[in-house]
């Protein structure tokens, strides 16, 4: 069992692995806004216990796609290696939706990160500490009418004792929460995609349609 300092070292240096790993496929991400990593030492011991667990398998996956030449702007091939990876899988059918242009995040039933695409990284001023030790729904503001049929779509989908990928096309508009930046991003949930662990249902893949009417997010302006 690591110590609580050696939890925190584990995570500073897999965050920073991580934001030299995806430099290399031209994407500047900041690991972490403090040095103290606010975020992470804010966690109970299990939870840091798992952020590590959930991180070490995203980061593996860009080692293990660097180590074959693999870009991880393929979004597909990206997925694949990270289902591998962590010992998951999703059916074949529902992974062939999935294409560059698109947002493609995994979530636990926790609600936490597992896995996001890199174009969602690009658009961003989150750090990487702030995405994989916080909830989804803690990250973003947005309508009370578009989180509540989010949230009611997320935990339906949950409940599903044999279940199979939803198209749901909900819109969203929403606005980054805790960044000075503030950015709002416009999509839509196109996709919602059953992930397992064996025969056990273990989590959600998204799919989500980019719908900011320009190249980049923009600012809010109160």
């Amino acid at each position: 069992m690591e110590s609580s300092d050696s939890l925190f070292a584990t995570f500073k240096k897999l965050a920073e692995s991580f934001t030299h790993l995806i430099e290399e496929e031209g994407i500047v991400f900041r690991p972490y806004a403090n040095p103290h990593l606010i975020h992470f030492s804010r966690l109970s011991r299990a939870e840091q216990e798992d952020v590590v667990t959930r991180v070490s398998m995203y980061v593996l996956t860009c080692v293990n796609m660097k180590q074959k030449r693999l870009s991880m702007t393929n979004n597909r091939l990206f997925v694949e290696t990270y289902l591998n990876t962590a010992g998951l899988y999703a059916r074949p059918e529902d992974l062939d939706l999935i294409q560059d242009e698109h947002f493609v995040e995994i979530y636990n039933r926790n609600g936490m990160h597992l896995f996001r695409s890199l174009n969602i990284l690009e658009i961003s001023s989150y750090t990487f500490e702030d995405l994989c030790c916080r909830q989804w729904q803690h990250l973003y503001e947005r309508p009370a009418d578009q989180q509540e049929k989010i949230l009611a779509a997320a935990t339906h989908f949950f409940q599903l004792k044999n279940p199979t990928r939803q198209e749901t096309s909900l819109p969203f508009h929403v606005i980054e929460k805790d960044t000075l930046e503030r950015l709002i991003y416009d999509a839509e949930t196109k996709w919602l995609i059953p992930v397992f662990r064996d025969d056990s249902f273990e989590a959600a893949l998204t799919i989500l349609l980019d719908r900011n009417p320009e190249v980049l997010p923009q600012f809010f302006k109160p």
